[in-house]
């Protein structure tokens, strides 16, 4: 693929309200989008919205957990775009809300296991194809929990903890060749999951920072998120590779503090 071919992404969680709006800017740059969910209407619905301004957008119903599933939908996308040029993962899951004595442990397991091991799984099943493209990225969403301690959300937390320290690690694996690989933090952003969340008993009782963020305007929409990872996908900075990227940095300033970045050392996972 030549730089100025449009890129072929992937989007795990597709269908929800961060992956929707990066889908959506994605395709308004010229990108085909594989918008990768695991309930059919809501894929079918993102792919629609998609489509309807003259968008590509290829739907895909499968779980990260699922091997089998998955990889069929990667096969599918790669086959149906000519390859996988990036990869967003945005798959996560937040239910298990409470002391780890009194939550569900089960819910609390795949917590963890959604967003860290389906990124896992999913860049396992991607790296054959990225390894095709001339310029492959992967980026991934990384929320509350890489930055400090989410009390009540443990499972939560300790997966976005180990996916910025996944990110640290791959792009040690990866030094040297054209992959890189990126971590965004949105920031709060009110998405339809988030907002049911925080309906819940539970969540108002464990976890009041969340409900009086809201309450004080501190949400930010899912536009700046859009805008890095299209940002990130485009110009695949090396400064910033293996790094974790707040959404609320403007990639034109950002652009010009690269070099900077680089002399604080590659071994800082965040962005100061």
């Amino acid at each position: 693929m030549s730089p100025q071919s449009p890129l072929r992404v992937l989007i795990t969680g597709g269908s929800g309200g961060l992956g929707r709006a990066i889908g959506a800017r994605l395709a308004e740059s010229g990108a085909h989008v594989g918008v990768l969910g695991r309930t059919d209407s809501r894929v079918a619905s993102a792919v629609t919205e998609i489509r309807a301004f003259g968008g590509r957008a290829t739907p895909l119903v499968a779980d990260v957990l699922d091997a089998p599933s998955l990889e069929s939908a990667v096969d599918r996308f790669a086959e149906e775009a000519g390859g996988i040029d990036c990869v967003v993962l945005g798959a996560g899951r937040l239910t298990a809300v409470g002391p780890l004595e009194l939550v569900d442990f089960e819910s609390w397991r795949l917590d963890l296991e959604t967003t860290l091991g389906g990124a896992g799984r999913t860049i396992r099943a991607t790296l054959p194809r990225l390894r095709d493209s001339a310029d492959p990225s992967v980026i991934a969403l990384v929320g509350p929990g890489v930055n400090g301690e989410v009390g009540f959300a443990a499972g939560y937390a300790a997966a976005q903890a180990g996916l910025a320290r996944l990110i640290e690690s791959l792009d040690r694996e990866w030094a040297g060749g054209p992959l890189r690989i990126y971590g965004v933090n949105p920031g709060l952003v009110p998405t339809p999951l988030m907002l049911s969340l925080l309906d819940r008993p539970e969540a108002r009782r464990w976890l009041p920072r969340f409900t009086e963020a809201f309450a004080e305007g501190k949400e930010v929409g899912p536009a700046c998120a859009a805008e890095m990872v299209a940002w990130l996908a485009a110009e695949r900075p090396a400064e910033l590779s293996g790094r974790i990227v707040p959404a609320l940095l403007s990639p034109a300033l950002l652009e010009l503090r690269l070099s900077k970045i680089a002399d604080e050392g590659l071994n800082v996972l965040r962005l100061r």
